[in-house]
């Protein structure tokens, strides 16, 4: 089930939202828990009823080891059931995510003939089996106490997160669904919360679904690209990206506040970062919070010399690349993103001498600096994306070498075709019909148009920076049931989430 789909909005959540009120305000807490774990694997179980043994198993694996430490805690036992933890989790995730794509390597490599088996990946296994394993491991390390089962499920299961993130902690959910004063309703919790989820279904359904067929055929005619229609599909995906996985995100906080349990943040204007090691402190933060955590700081982080750090963080992106795919691209796109943190760690200093220092001129240049450093850091990131959107590595080469050919055709006018924005259908029919040969350059400005929507709203306020500061007085609230309203409208054209192929 979509967050962008009618059922979603019109069915499933009011009925959601409804019986977990209604039951907590009858105190069947326990009752409540129940419904809202029920709720949650119907809405797994909506894409493929299948799922629901591989999720059900994860969480009853994860449950009992915890459970088995509260029966014997001893040092020993947490150490085996440590290493028992990251087998089983990362076994399962390597089974259903990696094995066709060891197989194939495999028989690449050694010129054998083994089967791939065309393993359906299950949605969201990413992001729930990283999050059981987050729990376990606190529990190995005696950081976390053993939950009741309810308890576990609704931090394992709560479908706004689900899916495709955030990455949650249990100390960031459990506690919350445990506290029995978050269980009333509250209007402006309820109220905010819509707000948050229509500025997420906007960023989906009006930004990035209108980016995605540009897109889509710039990536399937690579050859055919000249120069500037290259770089603005490029630049066209980069934003498509970030409005799709920041809008689900976005509109996650948002059911999350509808139900009054606070989910994190997974963004923090990302492209505002004047290096890539900024850029990764402020994009799909739970995700390097992980990493950070549980494996960044296990290996020595940055405490045993320049050396030791530079080999941990390409560990780390090396990981981060692995765990976005099964594909040699998301590997490469990790390590490219690796490199230049780890160049960013050993530059620390410099970078800090130049945005440090008193008075007018100095603060001028530090205000250039910043900026120049922006720049580039975007840049970088677009070019790495290309790689990460990318079938094959020889795709992306194939791409990098359209980046620097510096030659200009009327390509961009076939890109700008492609798009199907509903807001200037009518338009686009009456000049059809009209004056044909203009249709291509009225395409091409409402491109132009969506593009300069984009990067106003990257370099501007965060969602929660432009709903933290403003009341929601009657006038925002007309304009907010406006976008509500125009977002629903659009919703003809169904998509998935990008990173439901994570």
């Amino acid at each position: 089930m979509l967050f962008n789909s009618y059922i979603f909005i019109f069915l499933f959540l009011p009925l959601a939202l409804l019986g977990w009120y209604l039951l907590n305000y009858m105190e069947k807490y326990k009752l409540a828990q129940m419904f809202l774990v029920g709720m949650s694997l119907w809405f797994y179980a909506y894409f493929n009823i299948s799922y629901l043994a591989v999720i059900l198993l994860s969480c009853a694996l994860n449950y009992g080891m915890s459970w088995l430490i509260a029966k014997k805690d001893t040092p020993v036992f947490r150490r085996i059931m440590l290493v028992m933890g990251c087998v089983v989790n990362l076994g399962v995730l390597g089974y259903f995510k990696y094995y066709d794509f060891f197989v194939e390597n495999l028989n690449a490599l050694l010129q054998t003939d083994f089967n791939m088996k065309n393993i359906l990946l299950p949605l969201g296994i990413s992001f729930f089996t990283f999050q059981q394993l987050s729990f376990v491991i606190d529990r190995c390390r005696g950081e976390s106490e053993h939950y009741e089962l309810l308890d576990y499920l609704c931090f394992v299961t709560f479908f706004p997160q689900l899916i495709a993130g955030p990455i949650v902690l249990h100390t960031e959910l459990v506690p919350q669904f445990q506290d029995k004063s978050k269980r009333r309703f509250d209007v402006n919790s309820f109220a905010y919360g819509v707000a948050w989820f229509t500025f997420g279904l906007a960023k989906k359904v009006l930004l990035a679904d209108n980016l995605a067929p540009a897109v889509e055929y710039g990536f399937t005619h690579i050859t055919g690209l000249d120069t500037l229609s290259a770089w603005v599909i490029a630049l066209s995906y980069t934003l498509e990206l970030y409005f799709d996985f920041s809008g689900y995100c976005d509109m996650a906080v948002g059911i999350g506040k509808m139900f009054r349990i606070e989910i994190p943040d997974n963004f923090n204007a990302p492209f505002k970062s004047a290096s890539v090691k900024e850029f990764w402190r402020r994009w799909h933060m739970t995700l390097g919070r992980f990493f950070t955590t549980y494996v960044y700081i296990p290996l020595g982080g940055s405490r045993k010399g320049k050396l030791r750090t530079v080999v941990n963080t390409m560990v780390v992106f090396f990981l981060s690349g692995l765990w976005h795919g099964a594909n040699w691209t998301f590997v490469f796109w990790g390590v490219l993103h690796g490199v230049a943190v780890a160049v960013n760690s050993l530059q620390a200093g410099l970078s800090q001498r130049m945005l440090s220092g008193e008075g007018t001129g100095k603060s001028v240049l530090r205000v250039l600096y910043r900026r120049m450093a922006q720049i580039f850091t975007f840049l970088f990131v677009c070019i790495a994306f290309v790689f990460f959107r990318s079938d094959s590595m020889a795709d992306g080469i194939q791409y990098m070498k359209q980046l620097t050919r510096w030659g200009i055709s009327e390509r961009i006018l076939i890109v700008s075709n492609c798009l199907e924005i509903p807001e200037i259908y009518i338009i686009s029919k009456a000049i059809s019909m009209t004056v044909d040969s203009l249709l291509p350059y009225v395409n091409l400005a409402a491109y132009l148009v969506l593009l300069l929507v984009g990067f106003t709203l990257i370099s501007g306020k965060t969602t929660r920076e432009r709903l933290t500061e403003r009341k929601l007085t009657i006038g925002f609230s007309w304009k907010l049931t406006i976008l509500f309203v125009w977002s629903v409208l659009s919703l003809s054209g169904v998509s998935t989430f990008l990173y439901f192929n994570f």
